[in-house]
This record gives structure tokens, C-alpha cells and sequence, in this order.
């Protein structure tokens, strides 16, 4: 993931954050900032930290500047990303909704949802349009649920 901001005392701002292994990258003007430590850079001969996750939102400060490197998530990015994750613990844990509609439940369910989540919560974040991350929203739901649904169709055919 890659930020680019242009801050009114620093110049431009470049943030890479590898999103395997978690390592940042900190780059101002061109400069890459040595790394104090994994949270910690060295700019302009000032100590910056950062703090938060892609998540949550990452925020850099340095001395008494607060410098936002990548907003926080909207409230319909989560309550699109918290649905197929609600769906799954309050429908696949009763026997008659899945006897209705049969979905996968419980760790398994609330797993697969949660990862599905994160995925199409990141392709949120990555799109500036409002109406395109509602739609990936809405397209990652009814993928989570498909995929919930044909993972209990798998499960009942095979203990059948």
C-alpha cells in the first residue's frame, strides 16, 4: 500500500507499507528516512512515529505535527464489510434458517466472512469514488454469501 502526501512543511510524503510482511517505508522529498525502530523514522532530524494500521487509519507525529497518511475507513465501509460476518454468526447458527437457506455458521463461517471482509474492505479503501466503494461493497457481500452457501453445500455432501 502506497500513500502519497503533500504536507505544507515536509514537501511530499510517500508511506509504503508491505502488506506481507507489515515493513514501512517512509520517503520524504526523495529522501528515504532511516528507521529508528519499526514505528519510528528520523525526518528532518526529528524523531516521527507512526501509529494506527491500514485498517484504522495511520497518523504521523512529529513533534507537534499530525500528519494523516491514510484515513480512516467511512462508516458504510464497515457496516458493508460487518454484514456477511453478522449474516453468518446470526443465520448459519440457526437449524431453521439453514434449513431455509443453508449457510456455513459458527468459527468456520465467522472466519471465511471476516477474511472476506478485510479483502473487499481494502479494495474500499483503494477506491476514491463513494459510488464505486459501494458497489464493491455491496458485490462483496453477495460473493461472501455465495461463498458461505457453497461451502455449506460441500460440508452437508460430504457428511451425507
Amino acid at each position: 500500500m502506497k500513500e502519497i502526501i503533500n504536507h505544507p512543511t515536509y514537501g511530499q510524503i510517500l508511506y509504503d507499507e508491505s502488506f506481507w510482511t507489515g515493513k514501512r517505508k517512509i520517503t520524504v522529498n526523495g529522501v528515504v528516512a532511516p528507521a529508528i525502530s519499526r514505528k519510528e523514522f528520523l525526518i528532518d532530524g526529528k524523531r516521527a512515529l507512526i501509529k494506527g494500521s491500514y485498517y484504522t487509519g495511520i497518523k504521523m507525529y512529529i513533534e507537534s505535527d499530525i500528519i494523516e497518511l491514510s484515513p480512516k475507513p467511512k462508516w458504510y465501509e464497515l457496516v458493508l464489510a460487518l454484514i456477511p460476518i453478522i449474516f453468518s454468526l446470526t443465520w448459519g447458527n440457526s437449524v431453521a434458517l439453514c434449513s431455509i437457506f443453508p449457510v456455513l455458521g459458527g468459527g468456520l463461517g465467522g472466519g471465511l466472512s471476516a477474511l472476506c471482509a478485510l479483502t473487499y474492505l481494502q479494495f474500499m479503501k483503494n477506491a476514491k469514488n463513494p459510488l464505486k466503494k459501494l458497489l464493491i461493497g455491496l458485490a462483496g457481500v453477495v460473493l461472501t454469501i455465495l461463498a458461505l452457501y457453497i461451502g455449506a453445500i460441500s460440508l452437508i455432501s460430504m457428511l451425507t
